[in-house]
This record gives structure tokens, sequence and C-alpha cells, in this order.
């Protein structure tokens, strides 16, 4: 087969990248980006349940603790008066009926630990009669692995308690355990574990080094319908002060089997704001309506609330918002240029939004679920079949478009196995169709982004990762070739061949050709043009068994690898493979 460049009519799309989607589904935020290793730290879990259209609520904050050690002579109620922190109420009372008796924490199942890694652990304790040591540790089957001691003291005030653990070994299921040397009752708040290497603080490394190697253009966060405490759904105001202030909130996706599952709001914006700008980013920070009428005084007060999100980004340290990101210690704005809109309101709330929001804020665009936006959000969660079918057709852009695209899964089931070759081959052909239309599709992004084994309920997911694992699937890799591999100009290609989808994009001397081979023969591709494109000097190639996907046990079965050119302008199309051919003049 040949496929043609042409220089007639090449199209500038300086601007354009992948985008990372974070929204907490999937465990995403606690239990995964969040370094924060405890479960039910602050003993505010609720347990949600759905009874028809009633969603109840009921508190269940002894969930992920549990008396230790097994059959001691202890009692665990949860309490709340006189609490720690009015936002957050209730509190664990320990009553030890002898000494050694207290409680662990289940940490999602069990902590993973790294040899020689500090963690840092801290925890608040109440006295007013025990006098005399706690003990605070790492165990695993039973064993200490290393236990600190702290005094206690007995004045009925809180007191903050903090202490550094250092494993000799690597450790998969322990446990962080507290205990009382001798009988007594204390009372308890606000644990946490967070190892001493957690990028800026609160992210899990291994989690946001997959994510900086895919060099994202955009981090739009934080996504997801999360109900919160204010007017706006996800309370925004709500995650700036200090963690154990942070109000907590259950999460819509606790009704799908997972009734404890919340966010800690340990990763606010302000944390989303300083990830993007570690990722090399822009933030697009991301907000959901409340179902009101335009006419109703509330609607208004959210458009505001929009508005003073803008300003703690960008606003000068004589602003309002702008001196508070200045108190938490970022004096530089976060140069945002887009607000996004999550969907589940009306055209005409929508539209009402943006009249309103951009008087306020002029010089922002606006990402939009509908046609009220600077920019589309259109979703393309489709089966590969689908997209296939999509990707050997023309599509058009009525105006420009952020594209969340995914290829569903064939079975029922949440867990890496529905993150196939297969899907993801679909995808980077779809991608590839639209790249001709690229001054259209400033960005794309893969949603889910992040999913924790176990407690997947929307599936597939780009990343996955267990305690102290994570890996990129197919889809991942995909990701990671259009982002690294895409130009300034994109040039028009023709095949002659309707098996292979192509396009084709320019970048300081290099061109750069990717071939969506999606038929079950192998070809030969021959590049022509006609301007000077170059000598092909590298093959980037994804390819493998259509119902192959990556693992924890094998996290790179399926990815990008680089294999040698054969000629100078020709290159092995293998059945089912995706290529990105990189010429330099």
């Amino acid at each position: 087969m040949k496929v043609f460049l042409s220089e007639n009519s090449m199209i500038p799309v300086k601007q354009n990248g992948v985008c990372l989607s974070l929204e907490d589904v999937n465990y995403a935020f606690d239990g995964g980006l969040y370094a924060e290793m405890l479960e039910n730290r602050n003993f505010e879990a609720k347990e949600v349940r759905a009874n028809g259209g009633t969603i109840s609520l009921s508190p269940g904050g002894t969930f992920g603790w549990e008396p230790w050690p097994k059959g001691a002579d202890v009692a665990l109620k949860l309490k709340n008066d006189r609490p720690l922190f009015s936002e957050n109420p209730h509190y664990m009372r320990v009553v030890a009926g002898e000494g050694g008796a207290g409680m662990r924490n289940l940490a999602y199942g069990g902590l993973s630990l790294r040899k020689n890694t500090e963690y840092l652990v801290s925890f608040f304790i109440r006295s007013y009669d025990y006098k005399d040591a706690a003990f605070i540790g790492l165990y695993a089957g039973g064993q200490s692995v290393d236990v600190k001691k702290v005094r206690i003291k007995n004045n009925g005030k809180w007191v903050r308690y903090e202490v550094k653990l250092k494993p000799k070994a690597d450790i998969e299921g322990a446990d962080l355990v507290f205990t009382l040397r001798k009988a007594g009752m204390v009372h308890a708040n606000d644990f946490s574990m967070l190892p001493a290497d957690a990028i800026l603080g609160v992210f899990r490394r291994d989690i946001v080094d997959l994510l900086k190697e895919i060099k994202p253009k955009y981090l739009r966060f934080a996504g997801g319908h999360i109900p919160g405490s204010s007017l706006a759904p996800y309370a925004w105001k709500d995650s700036l002060f200090e963690p154990e202030r942070r109000r907590q909130m259950w999460n819509p996706w606790a009704i799908a089997n997972e009734p404890f599952y919340g966010q800690t709001l340990g990763l606010g914006f302000y944390e989303c704001f300083r990830l993007a700008e570690y990722l090399g980013a822009r933030p697009v920070p991301t907000i959901a309506l409340p179902d009101l009428s335009p006419a109703d005084a509330q609607f208004e007060a959210c458009v505001q609330d929009a508005a003073d999100l803008i300003e703690f980004a960008n606003g000068e340290k004589d602003t309002m918002w702008g001196s508070l990101r200045d108190e938490l210690g970022h004096s530089s704005p976060f140069n945002v240029t887009h607000l996004a809109l999550e969907d589940g309101v009306s055209e005409e709330q929508l539209s009402a939004f943006a009249q309103r929001f951009k008087k306020l804020c002029p010089g922002i665009g606006l990402i939009l679920p509908g046609e009220s936006g600077d920019l589309c959000r259109m979703p393309v969660h489709a089966p590969k079949e689908d997209l296939l079918c999509m990707a050997k057709g023309d599509r058009v852009f009525s105006k420009k478009t952020f594209v969340e695209l995914s290829a569903l899964p064939k079975t029922a089931s949440n867990g890496p196995e529905t993150g196939t070759w297969e899907g993801a081959l679909a995808e980077a052909a779809y991608l590839t169709s639209i790249e001709h239309n690229a001054d259209m599709v400033p960005s794309e992004s893969f949603t889910p982004l992040l999913a924790r084994a176990g407690h997947a309920v929307r599936t597939p997911a780009l990343i996955w990762m267990d305690a102290g694992r994570a890996f990129g699937t197919p889809s991942y890799y995909v990701q990671k070739i259009f982002s690294l591999y895409t130009g300034d100009l994109i040039v028009q290609a023709a095949p002659d061949d309707g098996r292979v989808v192509v396009s084709a994009s320019e970048r300081e001397g290099f061109t750069f050709v990717k071939l969506a081979n999606i038929s079950d023969a192998p070809l030969e591709a021959e590049i022509e043009g006609d301007f000077e494109f170059g000598q092909l000097t590298r093959v980037i190639r994804m390819e493998g068994e259509l119902a192959a996907c990556n693992t924890f046990a094998e996290p790179e079965k399926i990815c990008a690898s680089d294999i040698a050119p054969a000629a100078p302008r020709t290159a092995a199309l293998p059945p089912h493979s995706f290529s990105v051919l990189v010429f330099r003049r």
C-alpha cells in the first residue's frame, strides 16, 4: 500500500495535546492517587444505601477499623461530643481492658511497605485519665515490623503525635496498629500514614510517574458528581483548609456495591492545581452545576463560586482569593485558560451559566457538554466495532471539541482484562482518523483514568493500581504515543488501502506518520509526498493478540516498542498493529 503526504494545506495546531481527566471513580482519589495509606482515617465514613429513588446515609465511622489483637479485651465506639474539628465531628473511643490492646486499620486490604522507605504517621489523642505510653507501629502476620512509643498527655485536650516508621524489608498486607501499654481509655482521631517520598507530599509516586510519562498538555480535575456541603456539588472552597478540616463527602459511586466509598478531600483543588504544574500540563478545573432554575438566587451564587475559583487560580496576591492561594504557598498564578462543567443539567441552564460567567470572567473559555461553551465536551465511549466504523468515516466537528474516549469492554468483568489490545487498537484508529481535524479537536482524553483492583465500578481504565503497584493498559501506551508523536502542523495523508487508517503531522524537521492496520493481513506501507520529509529513522509499534491485556504479573505485555527501520521510506505493518513512522529531514 502507498500513503501520499501533501504539504498544500497544512493545519497549525500548536496548543493541541492529550488531556488527563481526573475523576473520583474506582477509588481513584482516596485509596489511589492520594498517597494517604489509611482507610477511613478520620472515622467519618458514611454507609450509602439506595432503595428505589431514595438514598439513605448512616454513620459508618468504625468501617476500616477493628480491635487488636484478635480476641483482646478492647471496646471501640464512635463518638461525636467535643470533636477535634466541627467539620468532621466523629472520633473513636478506645477502651482497653488489658495492656497491649487497641485497634488496627484495614488499609484497603493491607499496607504495601517498601524496604528502607520512611512513613510519616500522625494522629490525635485526647485523654482525661490515661497517662502512660501508647504504641503506634507496623505489623505483618501478627509480628512487629517497626513500633514507636509515645507518652500520652492526660490534659483533656486533643494532642497531635507524629512518628516515623521504616520497615527493613518489602512487605505486603501489613497493618498499622495503635495500642495502649496498660488498661485505660483514650479518644483517637485523624490518623495519617504517608510515604516520605510522596510527590508534593500528597501524591503516590508510582502513579504520578506514569502520568508524567504521557507528558499531558492538559489536566482536567476534579470531575465526577461528588455531593458537597456548599452550593457547588464539588465544594472546591471546602478543599482548601488543612486536611483535618476538609469535610468528608460520600461518593455517588458508593451505590454501585461500594457502600462506604467517600472522599476525605485530601486531594483538593489546590493539590490538583499543583499536580498540573508538576506534570507541565495546563490546569482545567471542573465543577458541576446543581439542578436549579437560572432564576433561582442560588444559581447566581454558583456562577460567583465559579468566578471565585478562577480568581483563586489566576488572581494577583491583592485579590481576595488570590491572596489565599498566596497564603497556601503559591504566590504565582496557575494561569487557567478554561473552566469545564460536568453534564447533568439542561442546555438552558448551561447557556444561562455561560452568559453570566462570561461577564465575570471574559477571558476564560468554557468547556461544556452542550453547545453553549467555547468548546464542547464529547464522550465517545463505544464498543470497538463502532469506533472502527467511525474511524473509517469522515468525522465533521461543528465546533472545537474535547473528545473523551474509551472502547467499552465486551464482558461484564471489572478487572484489568477489560483493557484489551483489541479495544486500544480501535481507539488508536479512531484517534488517527480525527487527527485530520486537529484544528477542531484541540485535545482528547481517556476516561476513566484510574482504577483500584477490587474496587472498580467503571471500566476499562487507563491505569490500574493496588496497594503498592501501578501499570498502564494498552490504551495507556496509545495515549502516550499520541502525546509524544504529534506535530504542530497536520499534514494531509492519503492512503490507497482502506484497511489502514492514516494521519501525519510535522514538528521541527520531524514528520510523524501514524498507521493503524485494522485488518488481519500483514501489509507494507510505502510513504511518498510532494515535499521533502526526510528518511525513516524510527518505527514505534504496538501489536499483539487482540484479547491480550496487561496485568500486575505482566504489566508491559502490550506496550510500544522501537523497531529498527529496514528501508528509508517503507515499513512493515503487522496484522492488528499500530505504528508511528518517524521521518527526519
